[in-house]
């Protein structure tokens, strides 16, 4: 068998805490947003500092960080977003993913070491589009999800030496390559540089132009959602995949929770290092599956990647999230001899509770019981929110040590 290359496994970093989360749970490299120039601008945007500080963090641990550039920019957006990469590049930045022909122009005139990625807005779907990217610059091609794996195999042998990233995990985009102009449109939100409203999430009716009754697409009272994406999910194709040549695994997400991007993260590295460990001997864990239920998600599709199969891309009977566990605190710190767990709480959580733990350095999942919880101050208490810090003594020894920045996760 031909041996396989180790592919990167990419993380999103929607914020600080995010990006250190991932970097934590396994990520090869993480990709965050810039200021008002990438396509989740609003909440999910590095400063200048945060920036170096993200940078300085990844390297420390052996990360790359990657700086999305993707929105298609107008003329007065180019003189601000310049500098804002120039500061990147000086903090150290890896590479940065775009779209815009007018900003690659701009960014390979500035004669930095800086990689280019080439973003999935670019819609890149066929060999002749890779060489022309690698031609002007590019090294890396994020691929356009909607091609088949055949075809992804086709791109990645008609050009060998161009990096391919594929999205593995998250939401998807109802609109063609994420090029949408729906929002605009209805909200005024360009989803095309960053301000999405997600009008293809909502319920929508139907009415005659000549008729004042409204109809619905379905036989019921819910109306119907036919814009609204399952979210992806590769999990069970990892073999494929590699054998396929892919460079990069790109997790979708960057709006997503800090236990999202722990789980997601922590199961695609399990699933990696076990097929390149023993590819003849693997098989998919049935808890990695299991643990990918248990963050808030839509139904699972393996969306365009097998041509022809009749698996449902579109959720049309509602646009909600299905949501079975709450992410309600980190660990802090654990003392083994008075099995007592410092935790900065997230969520609501009393004694009595039965938590999870979602350990970076502990493969397998604990289970863990509360018993007395006391706040910082030494104040006894049954019942513990957002912003707590307390102390809980644990009512049986966990299996494992409970590392710091460990995610306690309750059922519903």
């Amino acid at each position: 068998m031909t041996a396989i290359k180790r592919p990167e496994l990419l993380a999103p970093a929607g914020d600080l805490e995010k990006l250190k989360t991932a970097v934590r749970f396994g990520a090869d490299a993480v990709y965050a947003g810039a200021g008002g120039y990438s396509l989740r601008a609003d909440d999910n945007a590095f400063t200048q500092a945060e920036l170096a500080e993200g940078i300085r963090f990844a390297h420390e641990h052996g990360c790359k960080f990657y700086l999305a550039l993707n929105i298609y920019a107008f003329d007065n957006n180019l003189a601000a977003l310049r500098d804002y990469f120039l500061a990147a590049a000086d903090a150290g930045l890896d590479a940065v993913i775009i779209a815009d022909p007018g900003v690659l122009h701009l960014i390979q005139g500035l004669s930095t070491s800086v990689r280019i990625h080439i973003s999935t807005q670019a819609n890149t779907t066929n060999s002749a589009a890779v060489k022309f990217w690698l031609n002007n610059g590019a090294s890396r091609i994020v691929a356009a999800r909607e091609l088949t794996l055949a075809q992804l195999r086709g791109l990645k042998t008609a050009v060998p030496d161009a990096e391919l990233e594929v999205f593995v995990h998250g939401a998807m985009c109802i609109a063609y390559s994420g090029r949408c102009l729906l929002s605009r449109h209805m909200t005024g939100r360009s989803a095309n540089r960053g301000q999405c409203a997600q009008p293809c999430r909502w319920e929508y009716r139907f009415r005659e132009s000549t008729r004042a009754a409204i109809y619905t697409a379905e036989e019921d009272q819910r109306g119907t959602y036919i814009l609204n994406s399952r979210d992806l999910c590769l999990i069970q194709h990892i073999p494929e995949l590699l054998e396929a040549g892919i460079d990069s695994f790109k997790i979708e997400g960057r709006m997503k929770s800090v236990f999202y991007t722990a789980m997601v993260t922590k199961v695609y590295r399990q699933a990696i290092d076990t097929y390149l460990a023993a590819p003849e001997k693997y098989t998919i864990a049935p808890e990695w599956l299991d643990n990918l239920e248990k963050i808030s998600h839509r139904p699972y599709t393996d969306g365009l990647l097998f041509s022809g199969t009749a698996q449902q891309t579109e959720q049309t009977e509602n646009s909600a999230y299905l949501k079975s566990y709450d992410f309600v605190g980190t660990a802090l710190n654990y003392a083994p001899e008075t099995r007592q767990l410092t935790i900065s709480g997230r969520n609501h959580f009393r004694s009595g509770s039965e938590l999870e733990v979602l350990d970076h350095q502990i493969a397998p999942i604990q289970k863990i019981k509360i018993g007395a919880l006391r706040k910082s101050s030494g104040e006894s208490i049954t019942d513990a929110h957002n912003g707590y810090l307390v102390t809980a003594d644990l009512q049986e020894q966990p299996m494992a040590e409970i590392s710091k920045y460990s995610l306690l996760f309750a059922k519903r």
